[in-house]
């Protein structure tokens, strides 16, 4: 008997010595994440001191010359971000496809829903192959992806006009 509660308290030792363990593991690590987060707060000022006297961090020594490249490229990005010029496409009733999904047919929006549709079981069929009793809805499917087409189309002109009046380019109209 005595044989059994030694070893449920071995194991009870065990299970306590690997908690302690962890807890100074744990402990541990939260000692460095504050020292990283004084570390990171001290570099801030450090940075916002130097520029405030005029100085760049690569020459005091405290920046890599790469990341001073990579913070002139993100701003230059930002101010030479140039929207794509919109282009209106017609929805050719004609060339599109569709599928039927819980009963319900519904128009196939873009090209890479094909392949997952098909991964999934469902047939993806041209207007050709559309039931019969469905042919009422096609109509309807395809008035409603021309508005959003149109809508789409006039958003984009919006953020294109805006770009173009600052840098002299084209004006579009919208539809």
């Amino acid at each position: 008997m005595s044989i059994l509660l030694d070893k449920r308290e071995l194991k009870k030792a065990a299970k306590e010595l690997t908690l302690v363990k962890l807890t100074e593991v744990i402990e541990t690590l939260n000692s460095i994440i504050a020292e990283r987060q004084n570390e990171v707060a001290m570099i801030n000022q450090l940075e916002q001191l130097a520029k405030s006297q005029g100085f760049t961090l690569e020459k005091l020594g405290y920046k890599l010359h790469n990341d001073a490249v990579a913070e002139l490229q993100q701003d230059s990005e930002k101010v030479d971000k140039r929207p794509t010029k919109p282009k209106f496409k017609t929805i050719n009733k004609d060339s599109q496809y569709f599928y039927v999904e819980n009963g319900q047919l519904n128009l196939l929006r873009t090209h890479t829903m094909k392949k997952g549709l098909q991964d999934r079981g469902v047939d993806v069929v041209p207007i050709s192959k559309v039931d019969k009793k469905y042919g009422k809805q096609i109509d309807a499917l395809i008035a409603d992806a021309s508005a959003q087409a149109l809508d789409n189309y006039n958003s984009k002109v919006d953020a294109w006009n805006e770009w173009a009046a600052a840098n002299g380019e084209e004006i579009l109209a919208k539809k």
